[in-house]
């Protein structure tokens, strides 16, 4: 893979920065990776091309098409690049991911050095459970003049929506958006919208979710961070529950440069309980958005799996009903209606106790037929993902 011919481009309130990817080993055609920054607060003067961007957005897609190299005609922090070979490490480890990795081949120019402004913490938010909790853990740990206190908030278009070249879903996320910025105003952070096509790239089936999303996360902080910052990633797994996927704890951070430390967050915290401690939080309950289809004008559909457990999560932290989701009670039926759920029933557990004070055995014994359907199958390897070789 070569990654070459960056560009920018820039006007007042906002900036792209570009590359050409170009194939070696794989028989895809060229095509032109883009990330966009919108801020209006931003100093033009200060835009430069982030080849760790490119660089941490691409590897995992080399790596899983047996691409024998990355080269990138531009300047990579040494220290992401050996971050990078080890984040490969862990991939294998963990299954599914081909021998021997590429090899990164830098030019040794363009680029941007090392900056030595002070520090901002910077987040991604969606309107997930895992950001929202997140930024509030953090705004009750640091003082606000501290360098790790989230003044930024990321919301991304191209990932969860606007994945498809053919739909852009641009009015889903003029919703999603619309309906954080009141969250973003009580919160006291500058909410950044920030777009890119890396996901109009070609990819494995799955491979996103289970090895590419968390370095995809850091690619759009070195792009969207100009100075110096610490990068959170929410985590979508407890400790107790250490389900090897993109975004984990042991890999993170290693998407991390000279520059941008990036921080996987929230680990000690279990899904219950941070929906438990959102629960207290109105413009949270009213942001909230977990599902990952396009439901129209409304942020949740309210049937899929992933609005389901939320909703019995919300119920079990006492909140009956709310604007994104609806009543939290969930029909027994709606959860018969799904197949394999994967990964996702380990979340389950915590609260079947619960719901059984509540009296709901029927639907507790729904999700133990689930549980257990995950802990006896293979929990660590998706089938769709390649083996080693």
């Amino acid at each position: 893979m070569i990654i070459r011919d960056f560009g920018l481009t820039a006007n007042s309130d906002a900036r792209v920065i570009s590359a050409t990817v170009s194939w070696e080993e794989s028989a895809h055609p060229d095509q032109e990776l883009i990330f966009e920054t919108r801020d209006g607060d931003l100093d033009h003067l200060a835009w430069e091309v982030s080849a760790d961007a490119f660089l941490t957005a691409c590897f995992p897609l080399a790596a899983v098409y047996g691409e024998s190299r990355v080269r990138i005609e531009g300047r990579a922090c040494p220290m992401l690049v050996e971050g990078l070979y080890t984040a490969h490490a862990w991939w294998r480890n963990w299954g599914g991911m081909p021998f021997p990795m590429p090899s990164i081949e830098t030019s040794g120019g363009g680029g941007r050095s090392v900056a030595e402004s002070d520090r901002r913490g910077v987040a991604f938010v969606s309107g997930g459970v895992d950001g929202l909790h997140m930024l509030m853990c953090n705004h009750r740990l640091y003082r606000r003049g501290d360098p790790a206190y989230i003044r930024d908030a990321l919301f991304i278009h191209g990932f969860d929506i606007g994945k498809r070249a053919r739909d852009a879903e641009e009015e889903r996320f003029r919703i999603a958006l619309r309906h954080l910025e009141p969250l973003a105003a009580e919160a006291g952070i500058r909410l950044i919208s920030c777009r890119t096509n890396l996901r109009h790239l070609p990819s494995k089936p799955d491979f996103w979710y289970h090895r590419h999303n968390g370095a995809a996360l850091a690619a759009v902080g070195h792009a969207a961070i100009l100075g110096r910052g610490f990068l959170f990633i929410g985590a979508s797994h407890d400790i107790a529950n250490p389900v090897p996927i993109g975004s984990h704890p042991a890999v993170d951070g290693l998407f991390s440069s000279q520059r941008v430390t990036v921080i996987h967050d929230g680990a000690r915290h279990a899904r219950l309980e941070k929906v438990c401690e959102l629960a207290s939080w109105p413009a949270a309950l009213n942001a909230l958005r977990v599902c990952p289809a396009n439901p129209g004008d409304r942020l949740n559909c309210g049937v899929c799996e992933k609005c389901l457990r939320t909703r019995l999560e919300l119920l079990v932290a006492g909140v009956e009903e709310t604007p994104a989701l609806g009543p939290s009670l969930t029909p027994i039926e709606l959860w018969n209606n799904l197949g394999p759920v994967g990964d996702r029933a380990v979340t389950y557990e915590g609260l079947l106790e619960p719901l059984r004070a509540r009296g709901l055995m029927a639907l507790c014994e729904v999700l133990e037929k689930k549980i257990k359907a995950y802990r006896e199958g293979d929990a660590y390897r998706h089938p769709d993902l390649p083996r080693d070789g």
